[in-house]
């Protein structure tokens, strides 16, 4: 402005009268000048604090990425430091966001004239993030305050989106300390005994047979010992010394048999059935067989088997009482396993991917004392493994005791001739659900082969694989084994970082820097004074007489406050160097 007015009040009119007069370079110095105050050294130093303290979440969170949740005295979490930064970061911005908007009042109104409800809003918006929205809302903050309500509302979000940056996920870990399991090298367990071989098992390995053929709770190798401190643990696939079994389904070989007493012309009632192994049913009333075979000392089966057992039978084991005669034949023998072992949840699981077997046929009938007649198996990896001589005999010669041939009867009539025939031996009555009629045994083993044949779909293999089980589980228990190291696996939380989330923190507090350096500059160019948010400002440089006489035939706030929303006002300085805000009649 090259021209403005002076007013003078005389002490007989109310009304301001104008008196124009002329201003040049001096007026102007008087209106760039305006007495500052006061330095930006305390928002500096809190806006440092908060910068401070975003650095430090992102310093932590990236310290900890992808690592085990950290344990810190008293019980002190991760969250617990974030949201206590996050905090100190929110304290100290809001103290240089609420400065700054504050300022920007006083360049708002020194660079041109505004509306005087104008300062209000200002001021509302310094207090608090309502204040910001409604100051942005009406577009009366000008850029400066404008741009600082934008950073005071996305600041609202620093705390919750600091909380977010990390969270906390859980994996497995694995640990070389605590998984152990046995291996078998060799098994010589036996001892001398007056038994047809000349050597009896060892205890354990008569309970691991027991086991097998009556437990029938799914888990024949409960009883092996491991150690797995965490409950899950896994193993390198590993060989070991076993006991294998095989099945073979022989039905197709199954003819008629006709006891050779019965003449040439035999009653059909009185014939039963028969294989080529040697193996049959005496009648037709017996519906269920079991003939043994234990390799003689002349080599007739391979040197690693313990025993051949032919399971014969006139029912399918889910149509009883319906004539489908058929054959099994399985054996059990020495091998060597690899097993793919784990643990889990405290529970052992073991799978056979590999078996290596040795078919070759000796002949002990005439034994050399210089010769070692042990079962010697090479494994893939080309360790050798033992089953050594007398534990393969005591085996032999026990089974033979145990595992005596016999059948199942389905009739009445036998029921009154077997008790009362003192050379049958009658031991069980047993009724399987499936079957009509009382079924009578010779012998408990042969009982049980006969329940999980009708119980089970492929009954005879399951119990032939249980009794292969345990005693290999009998034999990995003995002392020819040895330990086999493993991973420990247990389950472990910890952090991982969404860093997405860290963008807003960091933008806040950039925004914030920005702002700050914005309320400098504008603050210096406009020669507004650096009054921030003193409230002695009003009073020491508030409106100047005219203006002050547009509100004076006001009664109450509310109609000053309607009025100030009409009445544009600007600081300017009189020509008696006070700092005042005024209409543009008043400069």
């Amino acid at each position: 402005m090259t021209n403005f007015k002076q007013t003078t009040h005389s002490s007989s009119s109310a009304k301001a009268t104008a008196v124009t007069t002329e201003a040049t370079g001096p007026q102007l110095d008087r209106k760039a000048g305006l007495p500052r105050d006061g330095t930006w050294a305390s928002e500096i130093m809190t806006l440092a604090i908060g910068i401070g303290a975003v650095a430090s979440i992102i310093g932590v969170i990236a310290r900890y990425n992808e690592s085990a949740l950290p344990d810190w005295p008293y019980d002190i979490t991760l969250n617990a430091l974030i949201a206590l930064l996050a905090t100190i970061a929110n304290a100290t911005m809001s103290v240089t966001l609420s400065t700054g908007l504050s300022q920007s009042k006083w360049i708002r109104f020194r660079q041109a004239a505004t509306p005087l409800s104008d300062m209000e809003d200002f001021d509302e918006a310094s207090r608090g993030s309502w204040g910001a929205v409604k100051l942005l809302a009406t577009a009366k903050g000008g850029v400066l305050g404008s741009f600082g309500a934008i950073v005071a509302i996305i600041g609202l979000a620093l705390g919750p989106f600091a909380q977010q940056i990390a969270t906390y996920k859980i994996r497995n870990v694995e640990s070389d300390a605590g998984a152990i399991v046995p291996r078998a090298l060799n098994y010589t367990g036996a001892l001398p005994g007056n038994s047809s071989t000349g050597f009896v098992p060892i205890l354990p390995l008569k309970a691991a047979v027991y086991n097998g053929l009556f437990a029938e709770n799914n888990r024949p190798a409960a009883s092996l010992s491991f150690t797995c401190q965490s409950g899950n643990c896994a193993w390198e696939p590993f060989e070991s010394l076993a006991i294998c079994h095989e099945c073979t389904d022989i039905s197709s070989l199954v003819t008629r048999y006709c006891p050779p007493e019965l003449g040439l012309v035999p009653n059909a009632s009185s014939c039963g059935w028969q294989v080529p192994q040697g193996a049959h049913l005496n009648t037709s009333s017996d519906v269920f067989g079991m003939t043994s075979f234990i390799p003689s000392a002349y080599g007739d089966m391979t040197h690693a088997t313990l025993i051949r057992i032919v399971f014969m039978g006139t029912e399918a084991h889910d149509k009883p009482d319906e004539l489908n005669p058929w054959a099994k034949l399985c054996s059990l023998q020495a091998c060597v396993n690899t097993l793919s072992s784990s643990v889990v949840n405290g529970t052992l699981e073991e799978n056979i991917t590999h078996t290596v077997l040795n078919g070759s046929m000796v002949d002990m009938s005439s034994p050399d004392q210089d010769s070692d007649y042990g079962v010697y198996i090479s494994g893939d990896s080309g360790d050798p493994y033992l089953l050594g001589m007398g534990a393969l005999l005591s085996i032999r010669g026990w089974f033979s005791a145990i595992f005596t041939n016999g059948s199942a009867t389905r009739t009445t009539t036998d029921f009154i001739r077997s008790i009362t025939d003192p050379d049958r031996a009658v031991v069980v009555n047993l009724t399987v659900g499936i079957s009509s009629g009382e079924t009578f045994f010779d012998t408990d083993i042969l009982t049980a082969f006969y329940w999980n044949y009708y119980e089970y779909a492929d009954g005879l293999d399951m119990l032939m694989s249980d009794l292969a089980v345990s005693m290999t589980t009998a034999v990995r228990g003995f002392k020819g084994a040895v330990p086999v190291n493993g991973k420990s696996i247990s389950i472990e939380s910890y952090v991982h970082v969404r860093w997405g989330f860290a963008v807003l923190p960091i933008a806040v507090v950039v925004l914030t820097l920005v702002f700050l350096l914005g309320s400098m500059v504008m603050t210096h160019s406009s020669g507004a004074g650096l009054w921030k948010s003193s409230a002695l400002v009003s009073l020491f440089h508030g409106l100047d007489e005219g203006t002050r006489e547009i509100f004076d035939a006001k009664d109450n706030l509310v109609e000053k406050k309607k009025q100030a929303k009409k009445v544009r006002v600007q600081l300017y300085i009189n020509d008696r160097d006070e700092t005042l805000l005024g209409t543009e009649q008043s400069y």
